[in-house]
């Protein structure tokens, strides 16, 4: 009896410790990401030069800007219609240059008295928008990035390369206004945003793979230009969670290129 009781006991404890690295293995599974995620935003969030936002200057009337997006990349055409739309006035801005997604250079320009005309002889109220970039696409001309025209300032977006480990926790990004004539980054934002923990995953889209709040930096890497460019009205949206997210999903956890 002693014999079988000493075994029970041992099967018991075995049981137990089982148990036990059973439960420190699932914590451990559930809680890593947490723990380098918090590493490694740290250690990068306070990195010299600090990341951020950061403005030296507000422009008022730029008349001429290229945007550069090579995360997405390129403007799509109808981002460049939203663009049109949101930023080219004809007063503040009359020439718009943007790279397309097919690698092509799109320039666009408007006259101040453009838009009047169109919101004068629209038919539909609610269309005169894009009606209005119909109106100026009309026009576009194309170009290579060796041959466009120069403009008075860029606006530049572009990942921020991280080491293959770190890549797996975090995603990077940076935006920079630079002033043509003399090479100076007069708006710069670069901003570190962590994935969805395991232990606490999106279940509201279900499709979003780094959480929607820079560790640091500013939000929203559009926002720069509307605080450098006081001029412009902004309120251009492009898709830019979902779409940036399942870029991250395909790059970092397929391992698409």
């Amino acid at each position: 009896m002693a014999e079988i009781k000493q075994k029970t006991d041992s099967n018991n404890k075995l049981k137990v410790i089982v148990l036990i690295l059973l439960t420190l293995s699932m914590i451990v599974y559930l809680t890593y990401d947490i723990i380098m995620t918090n590493i490694f935003s740290s250690y990068y969030c306070k990195e010299e030069p600090n990341q951020k936002t950061f403005i030296n200057k507000t422009i008022e009337n730029p008349i001429s800007i290229y945007w550069e997006d090579n995360v997405y990349p390129g403007f799509t055409k109808e981002d460049r219609e939203l663009m049109i739309i949101n930023y080219l006035n004809g007063k503040n801005l009359k020439t718009m240059v943007l790279n397309g997604d097919d690698g092509k250079i799109y320039v666009y320009s408007a006259n101040e008295n453009d838009y009047e005309k169109i919101i004068q002889n629209s038919i539909e109220q609610k269309d005169v928008y894009k009606e209005y970039a119909k109106f100026i696409m009309q026009n576009e001309k194309v170009y290579t990035k060796e041959s466009m025209p120069e403009t008075n300032y860029s606006v530049t977006f572009n990942e921020v390369k991280l080491p293959s480990l770190v890549s797996k926790f975090l995603y990077s990004d940076e935006t920079k206004v630079i002033e043509n004539s003399t090479n100076e980054i007069v708006g710069f934002n670069r901003r570190y945003m962590r994935f969805f923990y395991k232990l606490f995953p999106d279940v509201a889209l279900g499709n979003i793979y780094y959480y929607p709040h820079a560790v640091c930096g500013s939000k929203s890497n559009r926002k720069l230009e509307d605080v450098v460019f006081i001029g412009l009205n902004y309120h251009y949206y492009r898709a830019g969670v979902l779409g940036l997210n399942q870029k991250l999903y395909k790059k970092y956890i397929k391992g698409e290129k």
